[in-house]
């Protein structure tokens, strides 16, 4: 028995308490084909994935029930394990293990969490085969060798309340940060192809041919007082470039420089800080250049499409198109369009061999440009909601803090929840069901 083995607590060889389910041979029936992602748990395979990955012949396919958990053997170490509770079956491919735990003894929501978390701070490790990291296999025999720590049945069920509240908190905020996402759309949909007087403006029909950047499919009228432009007639495009990484020199100084490293921060309607600076002397050996204040910046590889402006002055890595506005443009309204255009850059990017816009598409880009009064006004729409959803991501952020150190505690022992808690499911075992006596 461990001598850290938190009190009130068993330790038991985890095969004592499941076991592997290896149903075949139910051929392509009425069940899905489903697959067990790192982030998402199960999700059907035609739904998940952009092409087919599984077999068109499933006899060997394993059958999964609702309540039976599933994992990637190969990748448990990342965390892609789940339970089914979505669907009542699925067919899964032979790569994955299926297994069920002990009714009464282990309660399946505590055991998801329970074995994620273990999975991930890498605690079955020992137990895995393999050479490469990424491909070590856990089959369910070396899963059951493991030493397994549990609490009674009430105190998990008392456990899983806990964490269930915190994630359903969570859930509400996902499902609000989308639709804030909606609304955003849709109303800057109607601001960036009609202007703040909407279905009131006077409409003309686009003067020419609106090959490269739409807003969106089916515009053939613009306010009377909009043009549009080739968006290098009213901003300066500028592409960066990396200083030589062997000049230890050129690096470390106090320009701020961008880089994929820092993609992340460009969800914000400015970026300030970034991972890497570089010196004076490195921009004068480079093809870089420090770009002004309030330069739009967009991703246009890897995070294609991610986009904000410079606070303060910086150079960028040759993984940028930078636009540097004129006079007749408003960066803060170029920016809103760019973040309003994902299926055009999704376009713009379709067929090619990496995730990748290259330079000379962006010199042929079009964009709609209203007075600049009318610019400013759609600007200020936008960033509201960019703001808001800003925020709601920042309160998301807490709360998986929060989740994350709470489980850590309650799933280790550490954190005792109070008798009174754990006193209403003394009674609870599910229906039918005597726990058998569990041995180490």
């Amino acid at each position: 028995m461990s001598v850290d083995l938190p009190k009130g607590w068993q330790e038991a060889r985890f095969g004592k308490l499941a076991k592997e389910v290896r149903t075949r041979g139910l051929g392509n029936g009425p069940y899905p084909v489903l697959s067990v992602t790192k982030h998402r748990g199960f999700v059907r395979s035609s739904e998940y994935f952009t092409k087919t990955i599984h077999s068109a012949d499933t006899d060997q396919y394993k059958l999964v029930r609702k309540g039976q958990f599933a994992y990637a053997t190969i990748h448990l170490d990342e965390g892609s394990i789940d339970l089914l509770q979505k669907f009542d079956a699925g067919l899964i491919s032979p790569m994955y293990t299926v297994f069920e735990v002990q009714p009464g003894v282990l309660d399946p929501f505590f055991a998801l969490r329970s074995l994620k978390r273990l999975a991930l701070s890498g605690r079955f490790a020992p137990y895995s085969n393999g050479g490469v990291n990424r491909r070590r296999s856990i089959a369910f025999r070396d899963l059951a060798a493991y030493k397994y720590q549990y609490p009674p049945y009430p105190e998990q069920l008392a456990i899983g309340e806990v964490l269930r509240s915190v994630e359903d908190v969570i859930a509400r905020k996902l499902e609000l940060i989308s639709s804030l996402g909606e609304t955003k759309k849709a109303v800057m949909r109607e601001l960036l192809t009609k202007g703040t007087r909407r279905d009131n403006a006077a409409l003309k029909p686009l003067p020419e041919r609106w090959v490269l950047g739409r807003i969106a499919e089916g515009v053939d009228q613009i306010p009377t007082d909009w043009k549009l432009v080739r968006l290098t007639s009213v901003a300066k495009l500028e592409s960066g470039h990396t200083p030589n990484r062997d000049k230890p020199e050129y690096w470390g100084g106090t320009i701020p420089w961008l880089s994929l490293g820092d993609t992340d921060a460009l969800d914000q309607l400015t970026i300030e800080n970034t991972l890497e600076q570089v010196t004076e002397k490195g921009i004068k050996n480079s093809s870089a250049r420090v770009l002004p204040v309030d330069t739009v910046v967009f991703s246009r590889t890897a995070t294609v499409g991610k986009a904000c402006r410079l606070a303060v002055e910086m150079a960028t890595s040759q993984d940028f198109a930078n636009w540097v506005c004129g006079s007749d443009l408003d960066p803060r309204y170029l920016l809103q369009v760019f973040r309003h255009m994902k299926r055009e850059w999704d376009r713009l990017q379709a067929g090619s061999t990496h995730q990748t816009i290259y330079m000379p598409t962006f010199k042929r880009l079009q964009i709609l440009l209203p007075p600049k009064a009318e610019q400013e006004k759609i600007a200020d729409t936008g960033e509201a909601f960019d703001r808001c959803i800003e925020a709601e991501k920042q309160s998301l952020a807490e709360l998986q803090n929060t989740r994350a150190a709470l489980a850590q505690e309650l799933l280790s022992g550490r954190l005792r929840l109070p008798a009174s808690m754990i006193a209403r499911f003394e009674n609870s075992l599910p229906s039918g069901n005597t726990p058998e006596a569990v041995t180490a």
